[in-house]
């Protein structure tokens, strides 16, 4: 079966050349998921080869787990898109298996960089705190979408476990509305970088200001 057509997937080493990173000098890598998306760029042509041989690859343990033998009976995905995942993770943890460095809740990656497990998008999904210098940022990988913040209870056909992925959301996006800090979701409107503030019961979006 062919793969879904995802025309901007697998580009990982001309975003690093283009922001003049070279891919031997990245000593760690954090994975939220592994969905295709978040993973493809991974295994596009001509990198793997240009990473160092010391990499570090950071994921849930919960996350590896279950794409050894994957549980689709929940989801709703457009066909197709499931025989892509199972591909896509066998042959990341193939590849990868020998630089993953597994957590179960949460891990330490550097100072002020912390990667936490949430479940509810895929049973390791996983987000990820900045701090620097008083600043604090999420990067909340497929926890929130767009809609989530008018309507955090609905579910897209993605999610493995959907009543838990709305209770991640809220909970994450509670605690963003709580503390003030950025939010930066995959799969939220460029540049993504926002603010979450209580609307109700739901929540809204609100654009950060940048300063040059």
């Amino acid at each position: 079966m062919e793969y879904p057509d995802l025309p901007r997937a697998g580009r990982l080493a001309l975003r690093l050349e283009a922001a003049g990173i070279e891919p031997a000098s990245v000593t760690d890598v954090v994975l939220t998921h592994l969905h295709m998306d978040h993973v493809g760029g991974l295994l596009a042509d001509g990198l793997k080869g240009g990473l160092r041989p010391d990499l570090r690859v950071h994921l849930a343990a919960a996350e590896a787990e279950f794409w050894a033998s994957p549980d689709f009976s929940r989801v709703s995905m457009p066909p197709g898109f499931p025989d892509a995942l199972r591909r896509t993770a066998k042959r990341f943890l193939d590849e990868y298996h020998s630089q993953l460095r597994s957590f179960e809740k949460e891990y330490e990656v550097a100072p002020g960089v912390v990667v936490s497990r949430t479940g509810g998008h895929t049973p390791g999904h996983s987000v990820v705190r900045l701090a620097s210098s008083g600043d604090r940022l999420m990067f909340a990988g497929d926890a929130v979408f767009q809609v989530g913040f008018e309507h955090p209870d609905w579910y897209n056909g993605f999610e493995h476990d959907p009543e838990e992925a709305a209770r991640v959301r809220v909970r994450l996006l509670r605690e963003l509305a709580a503390t003030g800090e950025a939010l930066v979701a995959t799969h939220l409107s460029f540049p993504s970088v926002c603010h979450v503030a209580v609307a109700g019961n739901a929540f809204r979006w609100v654009p950060a200001f940048w300063d040059y």
